[in-house]
Order: structure tokens, then C-alpha cells, then sequence
């Protein structure tokens, strides 16, 4: 009996020691528990010299050494890869995916120490046209993961994305009008990208110009719903898209409005409604006609003891648009008698819109505001793309929202003053957000419906510069 106790203890020993092999394979941190202690006498065996063994292990997350873009670079735009080791080599290669081979060679240059005390450096191989599939390789560094060098190398993710903005059903009303906005500003300002993703049954015009008929199509599912929320009498937007349930008497069925909403509806359909003129008048004119509802709302009694500055940005918003769209000068002297107070003001996205309107409408505006408007929207911009120089990722690390909102500041500000600068700064923010960061992931990912749809915007910037680099190419 003592025999057989030894030997059912050696073998409890030995299975313990093997699954500590596992977890170690595995590379999972997975605690096991013991077989409890049946008296005084097993707590000291030869096994064990009457220690409490703990098969603890965990597998320390590792950082990539080499970062690059996971989806790639346009053949002609800038392309740098960051190296972060103990120690750095003199040189990186290219090497082709397929075969292996070296189809570039550069130098690394050396950086500061980044914050964890790893040395830094960089290497450039913006020369490198060739289009195709690729990884890095350095001395004592390692390999890069894969990426592609080609002209649409965004162009899949951005369909991702389109196909995204088509099947999610936004919640939210004040969301449902940021994507609409953002998807609208994406066409208006830089259309290559959303006539590439919504081309079915696209056609060319007499003037030569695409169709947007399919983009507008699209649009439309979300600008019914828009049109669903607003109530017939007064003109207030409902809170949110859901409908109120059927079961519940006329009383306890009704819905919040949110003058924040209002207003951001207001502006999303005139803008909507002016885009869309030339493919349905009909249509239109009726989302006009509610915009105009929804502004009339905003000044009645009921809205003027809710003011705060997120709906006075909104409001921004509308007036320049229905300005637009309609030439009514009310809606030009509410700009005008507000311009102290927006000029004052840190632009939102509602804010940046109105200015961008009221700076390309082609109705009568004042010449003074539209100065101090683009001075404004340069000092910021400048701000931000001149901080960023420096930085170890030509970007300070910071979260995706942060990333992604100083990229739309840029983008719009871009479409003002066209400076291909700050095209390239936004071509630093996609490779961060595509990988070329401290983590080497992909942060845009697991996006909602308007995050998504500003991504669609920020993308539209470089198709739409890469479009005019090879029409410059083809005339040389």
C-alpha cells in the first residue's frame, strides 16, 4: 500500500510537469489548481521537498521592432519605415514577398531614445515605385509584416467601409446626421473615392462627369429614415431612429426631441437637398422644405432656453446651408450677427462645415468674415501639422479619436486652401492608424457607422491627390 502511494504520487508529478509544458507552448496564462493535501504526511515528499509549486506563466506581448502601413503606400507617395531595437543596424532591405528577393536597399538613420529607453531610427525608400507585395528585413531587427505597394492599395478597405455605412442601422439621430455629413463633405469636396465605391449603374454625363446617382441612392435609405423623425406639426427631430411602439396609447408613445438634433438635421438635409438637385428635384425640395422646418423651430419660443454652444454650431451649420441653397438673407444675417461668437470659438466638426459652405457658396457673402474664417482655419491647422514634424511616427501618439478628428481639421482645411502638405500629413495619420505605430495594430477597426464615415472622408483626400499626381505624370 505504501508502494502503490509513492508511485500515484510520482505520477500526479509527472502530469503536472507536463501541462506546465503546455501552458508554456501555448504561450497562455492559465493557473492550475492543486490536488488538495490529504494529511500532514503528504505535504513533504521528495517530489515536492515541501514546496507549493505555482504554474503561473504568462508570455510578455511583443512589439513589433519594424513598423510600416499593414495595407501599404501608393506607389507615389512617401513611404518610411521606423525601426525601435537595443540596438540598430546601418542598413534595411525591401524584399519582395513572392521570391524573397532584395528589390531595395537603404540606410537607417538614427533617432532619439524613445520613452522606453529602446533606440529609434528610420529608414526611407520613397523611390521605390514598383507595385507588389512586400516585407522589411534588417540586421539584428527582424522582419516587418507584409504590405503592398499600388495605386488602389486603400481602395479595398474603403469599400469595406462603404459596404459598413450600408449595413448599419444607426440608433442615434445626432450619429445618423454626423455619418450623413461626413459622407456628404467626403463627395462634395473630394468625390473620386465615393464614385469609385457607389459606381453601380454609374454613368458618364454629357460634361463628361461620373454619375453620383448610386451615391445619392444610397444616401437616401438613411435621409428617409432622417425624414421619419421629425414631428409634422412642430418641426423637432426625434432623439433617436426607433419607432415608437405600436401598443402604447398616443400619450405614453411619445417621443423626446432633441434641439441639438434639430439643428444637425437642419443642415445635413439642406445640404443633402442642394447636392442632390440635379438627379431628383422632388426629393430635393422636400428635404429642403423640412431643413427650412426644423431652422423654424429653432427660433421659436421653446428652443431659446436651451442654447448652448453645440447647437449654436449646429445652427452655423443650417444657415450656411439653407443660405445656400435658398439665397433667403435670413439665414445669412444670423451668420453675420453671430460672428464674434464663432470666431471665437475651437471648430467642431458643425462649425468647420458652415465656414467651408459659407467660404464656397457662390452667393453674396462678406468678404471680411471669409478672410477671418481662412485665417482661423490655418492657424489651426498650422498648429496642428507643424507639432507633428518632430514626432517619432511624423505623429504624436495619441488615441484614434484624437488622431482621427486633427486629420479631418486638416482634410477640410485642405479643401480652403489646397496644399499638398497637408495631403502628406494625412497620409502619416493613415499609416499610424494602419500600423506605423509603437503597437504595430491597426486602430481603425471596430468603428461605428460615423467614425467610419469620417474615415471614408480622410481617405478621399489621398485618392483624390493621387488622382492629380498621375494626371500630372501623364502630361509630362
Amino acid at each position: 500500500m505504501k508502494q502503490y502511494t509513492k508511485t500515484r504520487k510520482k505520477t500526479t508529478s509527472a502530469i503536472l510537469l507536463l501541462a506546465a509544458a503546455c501552458i508554456l507552448l501555448s504561450g497562455c496564462a492559465v493557473q492550475i489548481p492543486l490536488m488538495e493535501k490529504k494529511s500532514e504526511e503528504s505535504e513533504f515528499t521528495m517530489e515536492t521537498l515541501g514546496l507549493v509549486p505555482d504554474f503561473s506563466y504568462e508570455r510578455k506581448i511583443e512589439k513589433p521592432t519594424a513598423q510600416i502601413d499593414r495595407l501599404g503606400y501608393l506607389p507615389d507617395s512617401s513611404k518610411t519605415v521606423f525601426f525601435r531595437g537595443e540596438e540598430l543596424p546601418d542598413r534595411f532591405q525591401v524584399i519582395a514577398k513572392d521570391t524573397g528577393e532584395c528589390v531595395y536597399e537603404g540606410d537607417i538613420r538614427i533617432g532619439a531614445k524613445a520613452a522606453d529607453g529602446l533606440l529609434t531610427g528610420y529608414g526611407n525608400f520613397t523611390e521605390y515605385r514598383e507595385e507588389g507585395s512586400y516585407y522589411i528585413r534588417a540586421d539584428k531587427i527582424g522582419c516587418s509584416y507584409y504590405f503592398d505597394i499600388k495605386k488602389d492599395v486603400y481602395l479595398e478597405t474603403a469599400k469595406k467601409y462603404g459596404a459598413l455605412i450600408e449595413e448599419t442601422q444607426t440608433r442615434e439621430t445626432a450619429d445618423l446626421c454626423e455619418a450623413v455629413s461626413y459622407l456628404l463633405a467626403a463627395y462634395e469636396m473630394y468625390p473620386s473615392l465615393a464614385l469609385t465605391i457607389w459606381n453601380s449603374g454609374s454613368k458618364e454625363t454629357e460634361a463628361g462627369q461620373t454619375d453620383a446617382g448610386a451615391f445619392f441612392r444610397m444616401l437616401r435609405r438613411k435621409t428617409d429614415l432622417l425624414l421619419s423623425v421629425q414631428d409634422e406639426k412642430t418641426g423637432v427631430i426625434y432623439k433617436t431612429t426607433e419607432a415608437a411602439p405600436a401598443s402604447k396609447t398616443a400619450q405614453e408613445a411619445k417621443r423626446e426631441g432633441s434641439e441639438e438634433a434639430t439643428a444637425i438635421f437642419a443642415g445635413t438635409m439642406a445640404k443633402y437637398g442642394y447636392l442632390y438637385q440635379e438627379y431628383d428635384w422632388e426629393y430635393a425640395n422636400i428635404c429642403l422644405k423640412a431643413a427650412a422646418k426644423a431652422w423654424r423651430y429653432l427660433n421659436g419660443a421653446e428652443y431659446k432656453n436651451t442654447f448652448n454652444d453645440s447647437m449654436a454650431a449646429g445652427k452655423i451649420y443650417a444657415a450656411a446651408e439653407l443660405y445656400r441653397a435658398s439665397n433667403e438673407t435670413l439665414y445669412h444675417n444670423y451668420i453675420l450677427q453671430n460672428r464674434e461668437w464663432f470666431a471665437d470659438k475651437k471648430d467642431t466638426l458643425y462649425l468647420l462645415m458652415g465656414k467651408l459652405t459659407y467660404l464656397s457658396t457662390k452667393r453674396k457673402v462678406d468678404h471680411e468674415l471669409c478672410g477671418q474664417m481662412i485665417n482661423g482655419l490655418m492657424r489651426e491647422t498650422e498648429t496642428i501639422v507643424s507639432a507633428e514634424k518632430e514626432e517619432l511616427f511624423l505623429i504624436e501618439e495619441r488615441g484614434a479619436d484624437k488622431v482621427m478628428w486633427d486629420m479631418t481639421v486638416v482634410t477640410l482645411t485642405n479643401y480652403a486652401i489646397m496644399n499638398h502638405e497637408y495631403v502628406t500629413v494625412v497620409e502619416n495619420y493613415l499609416h499610424y492608424l494602419f500600423g506605423r505605430n509603437a503597437d504595430g495594430t491597426q486602430l481603425a477597426e471596430n468603428l461605428e457607422s460615423k467614425e467610419v464615415a469620417k474615415m471614408l472622408l480622410l481617405l478621399s483626400v489621398v485618392e483624390e491627390e493621387r488622382k492629380i499626381v498621375e494626371e500630372a505624370e501623364e502630361i509630362k
